[in-house]
């Protein structure tokens, strides 16, 4: 195909956006719309957004598929016929702090704090509910759950770091035109998790060695260590540890921490015998649904929803 017919076929693909709000839109209902990237976002947006709606008001969100249909939607909207307000626009940040191209951002787009959603989603208080309403791991004392903290919060800092390297390159090769697919990054292949302890396996304790193994992961050449000092450097200025650790990543470490103190809690809480039983089934692939009413709305989310969706509503209720 070429580059005009790839351009074109793009062009009908966010059209295919608007003409698919076109068709649930509803003039003079109390609905505000959402038009986020992936299948999963709605299950995060739309508990926190319908916590900050009047009761009689709904959200409902078409989802575009890639972050850059999302952008690219909003040029399709008639924002002479639809109020801005009504209509939001929901992306994850990604690592676009570390390239210099800052276009204007209209006032009914919503950008993530930190890479993405689900950077605000892996932490202990979330953690804990998680343990506590799911797992069915209950009636733990003080300093039982204290001890738990400290190894869940021992495990995502140790995690964190040995990614730093790997998003490091990441940045690298995005800086020099390459696209790698972070889907086929294995990291079950670096990561052993025993007792609520997270440790890296004896082969990959090297960065060079597991950059080598995420470079074959997704087919291209791997950066030498000092390819990588700079960007490293930035990386961590920006604290990259704490906020542009890719949220995939992140959601498959609390699901296999999940999992392990799970299997590990006879040994990690002494005076229990008996493990709980799961009345789910839990992993990677379908954390999201269980942690993301369990969230609370990041500051940001919330300012954005009263200057937006909120005023929309108020100025709704005046006319009516």
């Amino acid at each position: 195909m070429t580059m005009l017919g790839i351009h074109s076929e793009a062009l009908e693909n966010v059209n295919a956006i608007y003409h698919e709000f076109l068709l649930c839109y509803k003039a003079h209902t109390k609905k505000v719309y959402g038009i986020v990237e992936g299948k999963e976002d709605p299950i995060y947006y739309k508990g926190l957004i319908s916590q900050l709606l009047p009761d009689d008001w709904d959200v409902e969100f078409i989802v575009a598929g890639c972050k850059n249909k999302v952008l690219e939607s909003i040029t399709f909207f008639d924002w002479a016929r639809f109020s801005p307000r009504r209509i939001c626009f929901f992306v994850d940040r990604d690592l676009s702090d570390f390239f210099p191209e800052r276009p204007n951002i209209p006032e009914n787009l919503y950008i993530t704090d930190n890479y993405s959603i689900e950077n605000d989603v892996v932490n202990f208080a979330v953690f804990k509910r998680l343990m506590e309403e799911v797992l069915n791991i209950s009636g733990l004392r003080s300093d039982e759950i204290d001890d738990i903290e400290r190894r869940f919060n021992n495990g995502l800092c140790t995690f964190r770091e040995i990614m730093i390297p790997i998003m490091s390159q990441v940045i690298y090769w995005y800086r020099h035109g390459q696209k790698p697919c972070l889907d086929h990054i294995r990291l079950k292949d670096f990561f052993d998790f025993v007792n609520g302890t997270v440790s890296l396996k004896n082969h990959f304790l090297l960065p060079q060695s597991r950059l080598e193994h995420v470079a074959k992961c997704v087919s291209l050449e791997s950066a030498t260590l000092e390819n990588l000092i700079s960007i490293e450097s930035e990386f961590r200025m920006k604290l990259g540890g704490e906020r542009y650790i890719r949220g995939k990543f992140l959601i498959w470490f609390m699901a296999e921490f999940a999992l392990d103190v799970h299997r590990s809690i006879l040994n990690i809480v002494k005076r229990f015998t008996n493990s709980p039983k799961l009345k789910v089934t839990i992993g990677y692939s379908n954390l999201m649904i269980f942690v993301a009413p369990r969230t609370r709305c990041p500051e940001s989310l919330k300012a954005f929803l009263i200057h937006t969706f909120g005023q929309y509503i108020a100025d709704f209720m005046i006319i009516e």
